[in-house]
């Protein structure tokens, strides 16, 4: 498994400024926010491409990939189509070898079957596309989407069932200790990607350090590691009270110590 720092992490930093922070601290990747670090200042514009090419050369000098492009396209919902091969673009100028996307915005269980069977075309067509560029994809698990419980997320995978299509694992923090060691049983043959972020405690909103996280990370990581799990470990959220550059060190230091 390979460590990596998302640069959603530091929204008001340049990209570039997060970049050589990773490098200088031993990341090995970086996840490029497909938001402001892009060229994207609201959600009608497009990423800029000469902005994407000046982060590719710039990941490259640092000895730094980049394993994923995490951007907003929603599969099942209004314009996904209309936005794909754009997205995809930039994943490519990235060098990215995947594209994150967010499966829907309905629930899993209080989702219509119409939108259901949107989410499954459209990502099967996303997961065509990618791979035709040599990309794959990764898919958000993540309240408000159909992967917001485990078994949604599973049938989904299911039923796209493409070797470009894989589950982008995190914990959600309404589960208890024990339901994430069940859940990463279930879902880690699926997963591609994995973002990383704890709360001191269940249901908590603030974001600590993952030394500090209510659940048991170097069990979770264990699960993945039998499974055949050898993607990123990306570290996506810092605790927002200790200073930037010290919580960025810290987790790597921490997630150094206890990959399998």
């Amino acid at each position: 498994m390979d460590i990596g720092l998302c640069t959603i992490t530091n929204k008001d930093w340049p990209v570039e400024t997060v970049l050589e922070l990773a490098a200088k601290t031993g990341y090995d990747g970086v996840e490029i926010w497909g938001r402001k670090h892009v060229g994207v200042d609201s959600s009608g514009d497009d990423p800029d491409l000469d902005t994407c090419r000046n982060i590719a050369s710039r990941a490259s000098d640092l000895g730094l990939e980049i394993p994923v492009y995490g951007s907003y396209l929603r599969p099942g919902t209004t314009g996904f189509r209309d936005k794909l091969a754009a997205e995809l673009e930039v994943a490519v100028v990235l060098n990215a070898d995947l594209i994150r996307v967010w499966p829907g915005d309905q629930e899993y269980g209080d989702h219509t079957s119409t939108h259901w069977d949107n989410i499954v075309n459209d990502l099967s067509l996303a997961g065509q596309q990618a791979a035709d560029r040599k990309l794959g994809v990764t898919v958000e698990k993540h309240e408000g989407t159909v992967t917001n419980r485990g078994e949604g997320a599973r049938r989904l995978l299911e039923t796209v069932d493409s070797p470009a299509v894989g589950l982008n694992w995190q914990p959600l923090f309404h589960l208890d200790g024990e339901d994430l060691l069940a859940e990463a049983e279930l879902l880690a043959p699926m997963c591609n990607n994995i973002h990383l972020q704890a709360t001191r405690e269940q249901g908590g909103q603030r974001r600590c350090l993952l030394s500090d996280a209510y659940f048991d990370l170097p069990a979770l990581l264990s699960v993945f590691d039998r499974s055949g799990f050898d993607g990123y470990l990306e570290v996506e959220f810092v605790d927002p009270t200790t200073d930037y550059e010290t919580s960025v060190r810290a987790e790597h230091e921490y997630l150094a110590g206890i990959v399998p």
